[in-house]
């Protein structure tokens, strides 16, 4: 053990810069520091207790951990030297194997940024050093008035701190402190000594403070500094008792997510052609939280464990303040404290980024921010729905709707229920009012209505009885129109369908296409669906010829050719039919290869389904010169078979129009026309005299820009 004196050596005016200027009135800062040299010094409990008054005029402040503790010449060679480096190497890590947080060593001097007299009490740590003995104590009272006349003299210079302990036992130290008064003051490092172990204490008082620090304030802000290190199992850390929780170290957030504090996701990236490690997660706090203070918003930096850049940061991106100012990232780059080049701010509150070692990383960042904000949009946009297909589920009871009708529903309700704020009864209402006008509803219990006056009048005089129908009828007019949008649109794809086919050059999976749609080759086939049964019996059943030209059906090595599509009206048992089709990539001409396989599809299908009518449609670009032998099949060309859907659905589609009297200003008359384009129109003309049309629809139609209405000398073939 050294017999020298304690003396702090500095230059002149270091104290006032280092330590006053730098910590002035910053009380959260001054604890941080003095927290980092806590997790430095491997403790695994810090107890911050605030002291509105302690027999002084001024609140004080009393940090103890249960860390490593100084001996005497570590006091003397390590702790009173202002500027000592930490570290040797870059990467050098404490003897517990944490990664130090201390690097300029002039955390020390934070102190005197709020406090006139500093109090350090050191027991070297017997346990963590693994070594015998009792304890040792080791007490120091720095006074500031003191050392700023000393810092006032030119050039190198000194101060001795008043020494009150100089390895005193623990018992003689205990009634120092009884005697002084301060007993209480250091009762968790006396409890640590008592278990054999040991620490640091440090005791600020005579502060500038005018009140005493609020402790849940103290929490919450050590968390946002300390995040990835203060709800680590091996670093407890109380203010006033209480110990920092997720709840103190973080705002209430969203569900969304990328990463999270317990597995932050990594990446690797290029800084001055070497890799480095980057760990990162990134939350949005809930909208609903108005305690979220701006300067709290955005990216935090960490490295080592501590903050080297503080929010608010946002990389600089700009344009997406109103959803940038919900974000909450944490990211961790512990090379930023390795470098050469010393890149963080002295007080931990910034990171220089215009370096060669930080300008990738800056813009890294910039594309993460804008990425976790896009990704969040995205997320926040959905919720809304999910929440509101909920309540749709919920009002409906045991009724139900198709989703994607849930869907509509809720896009459509997305914009008019938050106009109800909390009201969840309105929004309620509103929803069961919407529900049923999609349904119909209201329609339909008309219509009821009026069915069963009509049925149930008996004899009534001609003129009653005529009243009623045109109301009934008048009833139903929504539904027609509703049916009308429908064959229009039907009729528009129709016909996109047939262009595609014509034009040769398409790669459309017609098997898909007609199993979904089967009214795409006429509206009679509405009623079949796909069955799977009947495809997996041919797979099993069907031995392909090879020299007719056949193949197995769904070979990979057929992509060229038709594909089959198996319907039936599973409900009524009663029909199958298959329809073989032959897109243009195929090759242009039916084969009689095609139509044999056809042939033996439909025996296979009619010797496991006796009882039904199994019938056959082989359709192709060319119908071939071979003649069908077989009256279950029906050959036949795609212009054909399109060309008589249409012309099916635009007869549907203008007895719908002439029953309706719908206004000029209907917006389904617009739906109709914008869907039916002009070849719908002109189909209309040449199966329907337009002038039967009611005169408001005609107009309706003709005013639309999109449409160029045919003279009725106009001969359009149906096909």
């Amino acid at each position: 053990m050294s017999d020298s004196v304690f003396r702090l050596d500095f230059s002149n005016r270091v104290i006032e810069h280092l330590g006053i200027k730098l910590y002035q009135n910053k009380p959260t800062n001054v604890i941080a520091e003095f927290l980092s040299n806590c997790w430095d010094a491997d403790a695994s409990k810090v107890a911050i207790n605030l002291k509105a008054t302690d027999g002084e005029a001024t609140p004080s402040i009393v940090v103890c951990d249960n860390g490593r503790g100084m001996s005497r010449d570590e006091l003397i060679n390590e702790f009173l030297v202002i500027g000592r480096n930490r570290r040797e190497k870059p990467d050098d890590k404490t003897p517990g194997l944490r990664l130090p947080m201390g690097r300029k060593g002039i955390g020390k001097l934070a102190g005197f940024g709020i406090a006139h007299t500093v109090d350090i009490v050191s027991i070297p740590n017997n346990k963590l050093r693994k070594k015998d003995g009792s304890p040792e104590v080791y007490w120091l009272r720095f006074h500031l008035d003191k050392m700023l006349e000393k810092s006032a003299v030119l050039g190198p210079t000194g101060y001795e701190p008043v020494v009150l302990a100089d390895g005193i036992s623990l018992d003689d130290w205990k009634i120092k402190c009884q005697n002084d008064g301060v007993l209480n003051l250091y009762s968790d490092l006396i409890a640590s000594a008592e278990a054999g172990e040991g620490g640091v204490c440090i005791h600020l008082h005579d502060t500038t403070l005018k009140k005493a620090i609020n402790a849940d304030a103290l929490l919450r802000s050590l968390g946002a500094r300390f995040t990835v290190t203060l709800l680590r199992s091996d670093f407890e850390v109380k203010v006033n008792g209480k110990g920092v929780n997720p709840n103190d170290a973080f705002p209430a957030f969203q569900d969304f997510s990328i990463g999270s504090f317990q597995s932050p996701n990594v990446e690797k990236i290029k800084i001055g052609g070497v890799d480095r490690e980057v760990r990162f997660w990134a939350r949005f706090v809930a909208l609903s939280d108005a305690d979220w203070p701006l300067e709290n918003a955005g990216v935090g930096v960490y490295a080592h464990g501590k903050i080297a850049q503080d929010r608010p940061f946002f990389f600089n991106v700009r344009g997406k303040e109103i959803f940038g100012r919900y974000l909450y990232a944490v990211i961790e780059a512990d090379w930023l404290d390795e470098l050469d080049n010393d890149v963080v701010s002295t007080d931990r509150r910034s990171v220089n980024w215009d370096t060669d070692e930080t300008i990738d990383f800056h813009k890294w960042g910039v594309g993460k921010v804008n990425e976790w904000i896009e990704s969040f949009k995205k997320w926040r946009k959905e919720q809304p729905k999910k929440e509101i297909v909920d309540r749709v589920r919920r009002i409906a009871g045991p009724t139900t709707l198709s989703a994607p009708e849930e869907q509509a529903l809720a896009e459509l309700l997305s914009d008019l229920l938050p106009n109800f704020g909390n009201d969840e009864e309105a929004k309620d209402r509103a929803t069961q009012t919407i529900k049923s006008a999609w349904v119909h509803e209201p329609t339909r219990q008309l219509t009821k209505r009026l069915w069963k006056q009509v049925f149930s009048e008996g004899e009534v005089e001609g003129a009653v009885f005529a009243d009623l129908v045109e109301k009934l009828r008048d009833s139903l007019i929504p539904e027609a129109m509703s049916l009308a949008v429908t064959m229009a649109q039907r009729i528009a794809a129709i016909t996109a369908m047939r262009k595609i086919i014509e034009s040769e050059k398409t790669e459309t999976h017609l098997q898909r296409l007609v199993e979904k749609f089967p009214w795409l080759l006429g509206p009679e086939w509405e009623k079949l669906t796909a069955n799977q049964t009947i495809r997996t019996l041919i797979k099993d059943k069907h031995v392909p010829s090879t020299t007719n030209g056949e193949w197995k059906l769904d070979d990979a090595e057929g992509g060229l050719k038709p594909d089959f599509v198996f319907l039936s009206d599973i409900g009524e048992q009663q029909q199958i039919v298959v329809f073989e089709l032959k897109g243009p990539e195929a090759g242009k001409t039916l084969q009689i290869s095609e139509f044999y396989q056809l042939r033996q599809y439909l025996d296979i299908i009619s010797g496991a389904y006796p009882h039904l009518t199994v019938t056959g449609f082989l359709i192709g670009h060319d119908a071939g010169g071979f003649k069908a032998t077989d009256t279950r099949i029906t050959v036949g060309r795609w212009s054909e078979v399109l060309g008589r859907a249409r012309l099916m659905h635009a007869s549907y589609l203008g007895s719908l129009l002439s029953a309706s009297e719908a206004g000029a200003t209907d917006e389904r008359i617009k739906q109709i026309a914008n869907f039916g384009g002009a070849e719908t129109m002109e189909l209309l003309e040449k199966l329907h005299e337009m002038s039967n049309f009611p005169s408001v629809v005609l107009d309706a139609l003709k005013k639309n820009p999109n449409l160029a209405i045919a003279s009725n000398s106009m001969a359009v073939s149906a096909g």
